[in-house]
């Protein structure tokens, strides 16, 4: 048998082989049982380890799954039933926005999730991409819907919520509509429509950006110091910020800093959106829209809107009143207090530098503030209680050592206020009384020189002590401390340089001693050229100049004008050059550049360029004798307010209007320049006043010891529960009661015209 048959044979045999197994493969009586599945069907698909327990796996009851093994008809896996399964879709559950911040588990129920519930704080789910987004088109506006309506819509889960967004006309829009968006580079939403532009909060990284650049940059400006940055990141990771006043930080920092392209205007917004929330709200008055409304006020002022920040200053002291803030609170922390009594000052501050001296713009005279000076920033950095002062005229013993530096700028701005209503009612003194004058300048510059030489060495002014402050973020206040100090003796003095608006008329100065009228001139010279000192050295520093606010060009401008005035007229026997003088102004103009980023500012600016370009001779304004009032009445007529003054600035305050307001005789009328002013005005032909009084009693009337209340030095108070345990913003949200008993004993009683009847319309028809 040769190869070729054998290997056909094989081949064969083995074809018959593979035949007879397959043929008894085929024979089901030769077939191994086969085992059953221990993986359902839902778990195969999912690839996920089944525990095959019958009749539902573990896996398919937690998630509501049909599992396989219910299905007894059908208990094996084929390949046709594993691909005809699909999974049930289930809607992923996304946490509120206060619950993700804490990495706290959510429920994710709506309209607010099990923990937002019991914590009473908003509760508020982010957009995701598929629910619409700021990035989404606007929808059609919302008619007529209610702010529960509005706030549960925006507490539900991206899933059910249609997104909405505020205009500043109140309207609501949504993710679909005719109005399209344009985007900023810092990634905010901005509407393309100009009369229903859409407001949107800002988002995580500008509001980030805003609290870092606001405490790293701003928070040292006095007026500012009210806010505890601790007290205020701890509340935001909370969820519990209030949106206004994170509007007005985004407002005034986006002015004062540069936030990125676009921001400043939507920082503008900002603070329309936050003036307008607080408008609609004014039923509900409380502590953090007082803080806003003095942010608001700020920008509007840095802006040039001094009508508007001129009028909301009578809402936020309303306010204050209203909260009783003007008295010490001993049911609180002591960083809640402290907040408290720097917010307080803040509104002092503000108050004393609108009113610019005049009684009938005062509201706040510091008579009316219980409270203790702000104490240390350290201490009020890291929770140290410390007991302070209240605000009297400048003690007989140095100031201690721990004094703080804001509480010193307080008092300066009190005593200058003090100055500014001395000299206002100066010029409305008949010339008759023209001789006390002396005497009235003589107390007010020996509290000046007293304050001075009370204060610490650490406080002295000195190249040394500025240079130990140049990368301290206390450079602001230490400075603007010294320039005060030199601005409130240029303030006192120059009613005696005859031309200036604000000085006496030639007629008034004739009745004075020559002697007195040449000091007082030269020692207004040389204040002014001492704050040019001061500018020489801060332009030196390494560091450069910090953030201020306008007191700083203001000063520099006013001290411009008393160099160049002094030199043209040589009333404070200047010897200085031409060229000296233009430097000086030249350095004057330097200092006031470093806040013509706002619009307040570049005002300033242009005004000490127009005088720089002029030269001396711009601000001589004759005032010749034949020209005064011969009959001894107001010799006011012909005076005018400071440039910089806001007051006169304000839309609808002609100058001349000032002419005509009466004037009050000062040995009358003043019997402490920030005390009660609601005194009638008496004209000029009542009986001789009492004489002045001499040194150590600073004016006649002024309350040299405690107030006629009790004040005790409050002791720390253990906190209550909760989140604002040791917080600035303990109680911040309480409202006002007015059965509210003050906590100086004097409060709001209960007043008839309080009642439930003024809620309705129904009145009774009692004859009056």
């Amino acid at each position: 048998m040769d190869m070729e048959d054998m290997s056909v044979q094989m081949v064969a045999a083995d074809t018959a082989a593979e035949v007879a197994a397959d043929a008894a493969a085929a024979d089901p009586t030769n077939r191994h049982p086969k085992k059953s599945s221990q993986t359902c069907i839902p778990c195969r698909v999912r690839k996920v380890r089944c525990d095959g327990r019958r009749d539902v796996c573990q896996n398919c009851e937690r998630l509501g799954f049909t599992c396989s093994f219910q299905d007894a008809g059908s208990p094996n896996q084929d390949s046709e039933s594993l691909t005809n399964f699909t999974l049930p879709r289930r809607r992923v559950r996304l946490a509120c926005a206060n619950c993700h911040s804490r990495k706290a588990r959510c429920t994710g129920e709506t309209p607010k999730c099990a923990r937002c519930q019991a914590q009473g704080i908003e509760c508020v789910y982010k957009p995701t991409k598929r629910s619409g987004g700021v990035n989404s088109a606007t929808q059609p506006t919302h008619q007529g819907a209610t702010d529960s309506e509005i706030e549960s819509v925006s507490s539900e889960p991206p899933e059910k919520r249609v997104m909405t967004s505020k205009d500043n006309h109140g309207s609501h829009h949504g993710p679909r509509g005719s109005d399209q968006h344009s985007f900023e580079p810092n990634g905010l939403s901005v509407s393309a429509g100009s009369n229903h532009e859409p407001f949107v909060f800002p988002d995580e990284a500008l509001t980030q950006q805003t609290f870092n650049n606001f405490f790293r940059h701003i928070h040292h400006v006095p007026i500012f110091s009210f806010l505890h940055r601790a007290s205020l990141m701890q509340r935001y990771h909370a969820g519990m910020m209030d949106k206004a006043l994170l509007l007005a930080l985004v407002g005034i920092t986006s002015l004062l800093m540069d936030l990125g392209p676009g921001t400043r205007e939507y920082g503008a917004r900002c603070i329309d959106e936050c003036q307008n929330m607080v408008l609609q709200d004014l039923e509900n008055p409380s502590t953090i829209k007082i803080q806003a409304l003095v942010l608001i006020m700020k920008h509007r002022m840095l802006s040039r809107k001094f009508t508007t920040a001129f009028m909301l200053a009578a809402m936020a002291i309303r306010f204050a009143y209203a909260l009783r803030l003007n008295y010490e609170n001993p049911n609180l922390c002591f960083l809640a207090r402290e907040s408290r009594r720097r917010l307080m000052w803040a509104l002092l501050t503000l108050d004393s530098g609108i009113n610019g001296g005049c009684s009938d713009f005062t509201l706040m005279p510091s008579e009316s503030l219980h409270i203790q000076l702000p104490c240390t920033e350290r201490n009020f950095e890291f929770d140290l209680p410390q007991v302070t002062e209240y605000l009297r005229t400048v003690p007989t013993r140095p100031f201690p050592e721990d004094v703080g530096s804001l509480a010193l700028h307080v008092r300066l701005l009190w005593m200058r206020s003090r100055v500014l209503y001395c000299t206002k009612n100066v010029l409305g003194m008949p010339e008759s009384e023209l001789a006390q004058l002396p005497e009235l300048v003589k107390v007010l510059s020996e509290e000046l020189a007293g304050f001075n030489d009370h204060l610490p060495s650490s406080f002295k002014f000195s190249e040394s002590n500025l240079q130990l402050r140049a990368y301290s973020p206390r450079l602001c206040v230490y400075i603007m401390i010294h320039v005060w100090w030199r601005q409130c003796h240029c303030d006192l003095y120059r009613m005696f340089l005859v031309g200036l608006k604000e000085a006496l008329p030639q007629s008034g100065v004739n009745h004075l001693d020559p002697q007195f009228v040449s000091y007082c001139t030269s020692q207004c010279y040389e204040h002014a050229l001492a704050m040019t000192e001061i500018f020489r050295l801060v332009l030196s520093l390494d560091g450069g100049l910090p953030i201020t606010d306008l007191d700083l060009p203001s000063c520099a401008y006013q001290c411009a004008r008393i160099i160049y005035f002094t030199h043209q007229t040589n009333q404070g026997r200047s010897s200085l050059t031409l060229s000296q003088v233009h430097e000086l102004g030249t350095r004057c103009l330097t200092i006031a550049k470093s806040m013509d980023h706002v619009p307040g500012g570049a005002a300033i600016v242009t005004d000490l360029e127009n005088l720089i370009a002029r030269g001396p001779s711009t601000n001589v304004t004759p005032n010749p004798s034949n020209s005064s009032n011969t009959n001894g009445s107001n010799l006011v007529s012909q005076q005018l307010l400071p440039r910089q003054n806001h007051v006169q600035q304000m839309q609808g305050v002609e100058e001349g209007g000032f002419a005509n307001m009466p004037m009050l005789s000062p040995p009358t009328h003043m019997t402490s320049p920030q005390g009660s002013l609601m005194s009638t005005p008496i004209h000029h032909s009542a009986t001789r006043p009492t004489q002045l009084p001499s040194r150590g009693s600073p004016l006649p009337g002024t309350p040299l010891g405690d107030f006629a209340i009790s004040k005790p030095n409050l002791p720390p108070v253990i906190p209550p529960e909760g989140i604002d345990n040791n917080n600035a913003f303990e109680g911040a949200m309480d409202g006002f009661d007015f059965n509210l008993e003050s906590f100086g004993n004097t409060g709001l009683e209960a007043a008839t015209w309080i009642s439930n009847d003024w809620l309705n319309n129904e009145f009774s028809q009692t004859a009056v």
